[in-house]
C-alpha cells in the first residue's frame, strides 16, 4: 500500500511524498501498477489547486528509491524550469530516510 508524508522546504513549499510500492497504481489515475521490487517515491506540489490536481497536489517529478538512497544528501532540484520546485538539504533529510527505510538494500544503513 502507498504511504503519503508532508515536507516543506525552506520557502514554504509543502510537497505530497508517495511512496509506491510493488502492485500499488501510480500515474494518472493511478493506472499504471508498479511491477518492480524497488519502490518509487513521488513528489507532489501540495500547494496547487486540490479541486483540479487532487489531494496529493500538482504532480511534479518520481524517483526509483534505489536512486534517491544512492545521491546522499543536498538539495534536489524535482524541475530545472521551476525553481519554487526545489526540495532543500533539511526537507530532503526525511526523504532520504524514507528512501533508505524502503529500498531493500539499504535496511542496515548502508546502500551496496
Amino acid at each position: 500500500m502507498s504511504e503519503n508524508t508532508v515536507i516543506t522546504n525552506a520557502d514554504g513549499k509543502r510537497f505530497t511524498v508517495r511512496t509506491v510500492n510493488r502492485n500499488d497504481g501510480y500515474g494518472v489515475g493511478d493506472a499504471i501498477v508498479h511491477e518492480g521490487d524497488d519502490p518509487i517515491i513521488e513528489f507532489y506540489d501540495l500547494d496547487q489547486d486540490p479541486s483540479k490536481f487532487g489531494e496529493r497536489g500538482q504532480f511534479v517529478s518520481r524517483y526509483y528509491a534505489s536512486t534517491l538512497a544512492h545521491r546522499g544528501a543536498g538539495a534536489l532540484p524535482l524541475d530545472g524550469g521551476n525553481p519554487a520546485w526545489t526540495v532543500d538539504a533539511a526537507a530532503m533529510t526525511p526523504v532520504l530516510e524514507l528512501a533508505h527505510s524502503v529500498h531493500r538494500s539499504c535496511t542496515d544503513g548502508s546502500c551496496l
